[in-house]
């Protein structure tokens, strides 16, 4: 698990806007960027932020595509009526009539005010025509009529970022990341509506070739077999992954408790430091301390969060592994 502390988020942030304010580094709709001006970020990055484990070009890429979409959340939590940019004053019934509205506009609670909200402005701007409800007008009919087409560089390059992004993209959270996304944890389970129109459709092939059978004098029973051994499987190694993701994220966790108390160790220095040489004001590189102290204390309390999430999911995948291998060993 990678985990983004709001230091190396803004650095992200810097970088990713520096990048794009050269035109050939973006492409045609003027946010994403092309494949060398990615490996240019998350090389500086990785410069920036020394690690054990390097970001990887996915990750860095996955990390900003949340960052959009919280966003996207924000502009939204931040038009309605009464809205304070620092939290204060927003009660707990302005919070639930936003939740019934956006539901993960929820997870900003507590979060204000949001760090990054100036430089995802500076990059996204209004947030084009994904993220913003805009009216249909004349000269937007007309573009649609006549879209501008892409060349084949830049068709090429958006391409290949989406389907990098559907390969590393990790499963949907409603929680903020403004220090610690979960951009790495595998994709646990398949969405219950999905998993319900996947169900509707195996159904009605079922009961076509079952038809067919019956015209031919022919039993179906194998198929059936098949199919519920395919998705017992699936089901398996949705679990497997969970798992896997559950003991990353424990793994993330201790790191982060640790570079927290290292931290803290410097605070005390520096403090012990002003005290000995009897000064009251405080110096610019402890107010610093603190604040970076302040910024993991929040990505602690977002990742214990963000852990009881995947353990709630985790445990929902398990009962529905028990329930499909009950009725299996019922069938059989």
């Amino acid at each position: 698990m990678v985990l983004f502390l709001e230091p190396e988020t803004l650095r992200l942030l810097d970088l990713y806007a520096a990048l794009r304010a050269e035109p050939g580094n973006v492409t045609n709709n003027g946010v994403l960027l092309k494949q060398h001006a990615r490996e240019s970020l998350t090389a500086s990055l990785n410069k920036s932020f020394p690690r054990e484990q390097p970001w990887t070009e996915s990750q860095v890429t996955v990390k900003f595509k949340n960052l959009r979409s919280e966003y996207a959340e924000f502009k939204w939590l931040s038009a309605q009526p009464g809205f304070q940019a620092d939290g204060d004053g927003l009660t707990e019934d302005w919070w639930q009539n936003a939740k019934r509205v956006r539901p993960k506009c929820h997870a900003f609670k507590g979060k204000l005010p949001w760090a990054f909200e100036a430089r995802m402005k500076e990059i996204v701007g209004d947030g084009g025509p994904e993220y913003s409800k805009q009216w249909p007008t004349k000269k937007n009919e007309k573009q649609k009529e006549q879209p501008q087409q892409p060349s084949e560089e830049e068709d090429g390059e958006e391409r290949q970022e989406q389907e990098q992004v559907a390969d590393e993209e990790p499963e949907s959270s409603t929680a903020v990341t403004n220090t610690l996304p979960v951009d790495e944890l595998a994709t646990t389970a398949t969405p219950r509506h999905k998993r319900k129109r996947d169900e509707s459709v195996e159904s009605e092939g079922s009961s076509q070739s079952r038809r067919e059978g019956q015209d031919r004098g022919t039993p179906i029973a194998v198929d059936d077999a098949s199919g519920d051994n395919s998705y017992g499987r699936s089901l398996a190694r949705s679990v497997e992954q969970s798992a896997m993701a559950s003991a990353g994220m424990a793994r993330g966790f201790q790191d982060l408790i640790g570079i927290f108390q290292e931290q803290t160790a410097k605070c005390r220095v520096l403090e012990q430091q002003l005290t000995q040489r009897s000064t009251e004001t405080p110096s610019l590189v402890l107010a610093e301390q603190r604040s970076v102290l302040l910024s993991i204390a929040r990505s602690l309390e977002q990742s214990t969060r963000a852990t009881a999430d995947l353990a709630q999911g985790y445990r929902e995948l398990v009962k529905a592994f028990v329930r499909e291998s009950d009725a299996t060993r019922q069938q059989r």
